[in-house]
């Protein structure tokens, strides 16, 4: 087991799943520096030949709540600097899961869709919530989004930014699967488990084949979205949704 500022990486078990944990809780609020840390132990364990999945989970009531403007950041906290990472996120050759629990919020969910799988307890949530405070979203979700869902629902999601319970997320195929609270981290451990034991080359060489469609859009749609986000942080709309600084309402 390893401990970076933001996150504890633990080494693969005996079936050859290793964890990745945001301690950043309650609310696991997303900084370029936690989005920094994850993917550098994501990148540990993803480099270990002895790991097969990984599970990416957060200490505290949320996977994600997105992003918190109601903190003085560091200057290098920015938009920008979060989507120059995020791309890496997709790049792993070990498939890995995101153990989803309480709300993946904004960028949250962004970063819940970048797994390849999602375990989630029936009482989390998903929520695409940046039309509330005026501003374009991102994350990546211009492509994510469409890919799970399709471009007709993602684009009614992010119109309305409804807030999506387990029953519509499993229904929409948003999540793969649900479990009760208390279950959660054995399904995701059941899941990786079953990943890590497939021969290594040939789910390598299926992961390739599936997801580099996806890695060429995410990185196209980042940049239209920070471009776009950056244009809308002027905007009337935003500048009142926020005051000078917004945190997301979890409930």
């Amino acid at each position: 087991m390893s401990d970076q500022a933001n996150v504890r990486v633990t080494e693969p078990d005996e079936h050859g799943v290793g964890v990745v944990e945001i301690l950043r809780g309650p609310e696991n609020y997303l900084t370029v520096f936690v989005l920094r840390d994850l993917l550098a132990g994501l990148r540990t364990l993803d480099a270990d030949p002895a790991c097969g999945a990984i599970v990416v989970r957060s200490a505290g009531k949320h996977f994600c709540a997105g992003r918190d403007w109601d903190t003085a950041r560091d200057p290098e906290d920015t938009a920008e600097a979060i989507y120059a990472v995020a791309p890496g996120l997709l790049e792993l050759r070990t498939p890995w899961i995101a153990e989803l629990t309480g709300g993946s919020i904004g960028v949250g969910m962004g970063l819940a869709l970048c797994a390849d799988y999602r375990v989630a307890a029936d009482t989390a949530y998903l929520w695409p919530k940046f039309v509330k405070i005026g501003i374009h979203h991102g994350f990546g979700l211009t492509a994510t989004l469409p890919w799970l869902v399709g471009p007709q629902r993602a684009t009614e999601l992010l119109s309305l930014g409804a807030r999506v319970g387990m029953e519509q997320a499993s229904a929409w195929g948003l999540v793969d699967r649900v479990a009760p609270l208390e279950g959660i981290t054995d399904a995701a451990a059941t899941l990786a488990a079953e990943l890590a034991a497939q021969p290594r080359e040939a789910l390598t060489a299926i992961r390739e084949t599936m997801r580099a469609p996806l890695r060429a859009r995410f990185a196209e749609a980042i940049v239209h979205e920070r471009a776009t986000q950056a244009t809308l942080y002027e905007s009337k709309d935003f500048q009142q949704a926020t005051g000078g600084g917004y945190r997301y309402e979890t409930s």
